[in-house]
């Protein structure tokens, strides 16, 4: 049975709201990944002997087991000088009857999962070639115990239906089809025709253009994937399913997309998840806006279910378990960080898990509450402060649990997503950041530099005091996190507070560089101040007139840190205030600052801590420009060796 109908009414909108405001559970999700053999790249450098235009799957398989009969075609172009063999990979477990390349059938030689095929003469680079192989097997099944492998057949456990799917991120679509795993080598497009019992549908990426009838016992499910795909974003999903399908309208625009969801056919599934999966609509709209428009958009997005505890984010159409709101934005959000735009190498997974669930976040913050999202990152936050070190860049991608550690890639990944939003203090600029990612690298893919590079693009090279290579080196490819002893005094208005900084793992990252919001609370009322911290040990002076009762470091929660201690000790002191002169206050043109302590460095920022200007000369005097600055109020401070002090200045 299949139903289609159009969200357009206030009504509907409505309760989908709700229902995204409802769901909520707070438990982590498994968004699957394999995890135990792998490699660093191609099986074979002579796979990268060719680029890889198109390849069609006309495959005959079931809900039963994981028996795979028929062939893959590939047509890619020779790019090294000389090609006398076509090497791919395919799982040994499975046979091949022939393979056939331009016409004629030749000679296969196999060394495990590596096949090659002798061609009848030499291929040189530019020559274009089509490669058919005819195959069949029953590849391992993994099990809703033990985990899934490339290729599984097993039923739900809450459901009871069965299913047949596939999961080959990240080196296991060679378990299944015979392919070249090279993350480099998108595929322009593909076909995917997957031949079934009549009592079965077949989910698999892009468009379904054609559901034909093959006899009378079996049908085959055409699909076309339009848009580039990497090699383990090639997925198939067979079970009973019924098609639950709507079109969604893209904000402030006529067109539409299809939201196509395979539920498995039994009384109680639908009803069980309807909310959520006509909630999907909307939160590709709210993605959109701040991502760009949904990438595979004149395709569709959509679900199929499969017997997982999570899901996968299979190009248009996501392999999950169930629906709840944060799984369900965490595989949407790959649609960009991940499918559209994929990470280069495995090192770089965190331009697809640091993103993904960034987007969990995101999505609890806009469709739930700002608590429940806070909650969200300080979980992320003391889960990665579970151990002292580790790197969001995989040092190990033959290990397939290094690179999807949950800790590093996810958790730790997110945290750092956060605090460049917290460094960039501008979610203008954040997001166009995002955007410009998106539209820059599109349909390929790109390394953390790649990332980092559109950043300083838009964002410039340093931003509020923050230098992004620093950022990075010190958040994406450095380990450990901050630890902080804080004393803090007050003396009438003038309120002291040194921090002194260690950090958890010295041998990597011996000192953090970083901004940093502290609550300042009194009876009377709180005040939050931002400061730099670019020193191990560092002192910071407020005029404040509130007695001061305590201090609350990052109210936010945008900082990974530790804090071991807060200690009011009168002996802190500063760099001496009434020494420094610093006039005309209030000033039309600048502020003259002198008997600066030798060695001073020098940063004005408006009251929301964006940085306008800084001098960085140690002089003992300096001219502050203000004469292209609005009217109203701004904080200049200034940090030595001496300490640090902290002043406000008005522009009339």
């Amino acid at each position: 049975m299949r139903f289609l109908k159009l969200i357009a009414t206030a009504i509907t909108l409505n309760s989908s709201l709700l229902a995204l405001a409802q769901d909520y559970a707070p438990a982590k999700h498994v968004h699957y990944k394999n995890n135990s053999r792998a490699k660093t790249t191609v099986a074979d450098p002579a796979e990268d002997n060719y680029n890889v235009n198109y390849v069609k799957l006309d495959l005959e398989v079931s809900n039963t087991s994981t028996r795979v009969a028929g062939n893959v075609t590939t047509r890619a172009v020779v790019t090294a000088a000389s090609m006398a063999a076509y090497v791919f990979e395919l799982n040994p477990v499975l046979s091949i009857d022939s393979v056939v390349v331009n016409g004629v059938t030749c000679s296969l030689s196999s060394a495990g999962y590596i096949r090659s095929v002798a061609l009848p003469a030499a291929l040189t680079a530019g020559a274009a070639f089509t490669a058919t192989v005819y195959y069949s097997g029953t590849p391992a099944s993994g099990s809703s115990f033990g985990g899934p492998n490339g290729m599984n057949s097993f039923a739900s456990p809450r459901w009871g239906n069965r299913a047949t799917f596939t999961l080959s991120e990240s080196y296991r679509a060679n378990e299944w089809w015979p392919c070249k795993q090279s993350l480099k080598d998108k595929i322009d497009s593909a076909d995917i025709w997957l031949t079934v019992p009549d009592s079965l549908k077949a989910g698999s990426n892009g468009t379904l253009e054609a559901v034909t009838t093959i006899d009378s016992a079996h049908v085959r499910y055409q699909w076309k994937e339009r848009s580039p795909i990497d090699y383990y974003l090639i997925s198939l999903s067979v079970a009973n399913y019924i098609d639950y399908s709507y079109y969604m309208h893209f904000s402030g625009s006529t067109d539409s997309m299809l939201i196509q969801n395979y539920i498995y056919n039994n009384a109680g599934t639908l009803p069980a998840f309807r909310s959520v999966i006509d909630s999907t609509g909307i939160m590709v709209n709210f993605f959109s806006s701040l991502y760009g428009r949904y990438p595979f958009w004149k395709e569709k997005y959509g679900h199929a279910m499969a017997p997982l505890s999570g899901g996968m984010e299979h190009q248009t159409m996501t392999t999950l378990g169930f629906f709840d709101g944060p799984l369900v934005a965490h595989e949407l959000g790959h649609q960009w960080f991940g499918d559209n735009v994929t990470c280069a190498t495995w090192a770089d997974i965190f331009i697809n898990e640091a993103f993904a669930s960034y987007s969990e976040y995101l999505f609890i913050d806009h469709f739930r509450n700002h608590t429940l999202a806070t909650t969200d990152i300080r979980d992320r936050q003391d889960n990665v402060k579970t151990a002292p070190g580790g790197a969001i860049f995989v040092d190990d991608t033959t290990s397939e649990n290094r690179i999807f550690d949950s800790r590093l890639s996810y958790d730790k990944g997110a945290c750092v997503v956060h605090m460049l939003r917290f460094v960039i203090n501008d979610d203008s600029v954040f997001f166009h950041i995002l955007r410009a990612h998106q539209q820059q690298l599109k349909d390929s893919t790109a390394t953390i530099q790649d990332f980092k590079h559109v950043a300083e693009s838009i964002a410039g090279t340093t931003v509020n005091g923050m230098n992004l290579d620093t950022f990075f080196n010190q958040w994406a490819y450095g380990e450990g996190f901050p630890l902080y002893n804080v004393h803090w005094s007050q003396a009438g208005s003038d309120v002291y507070i040194q921090l002194n900084q260690s950090t958890s793992m010295p041998s990597s990252i011996p000192l953090f560089y970083t901004p940093l919001d502290i609550k300042l609370r009194s009876a009377a009322g709180d005040t939050t101040v931002r400061i730099f911290n670019n020193q191990a040990s560092q002192t910071y002076h407020f005029t404040w007139a509130k007695a001061m009762t305590t201090l609350v470091m990052d109210p936010g929660y945008n900082l990974l840190y530790d804090l071991n201690s807060i200690t009011r000790d009168l002996g802190v002191a500063s760099i001496n205030s009434t020494q420094v002169s610093i006039y005309p206050n209030p000033a039309a043109y600048y502020w003259q600052a002198d008997n600066l302590p030798s060695g001073s460095r020098l940063m004005l920022t408006d009251i929301t801590g964006k940085l306008l200007w800084e001098d960085n000369s140690g002089n003992a005097a300096v001219k502050i420009p203000a004469a292209r600055l609005a009217t109203g109020m701004y904080l200049l401070n200034i940090s030595g060796q001496a300490g640090t002090a902290n002043y406000k200045l008005v522009k009339q």
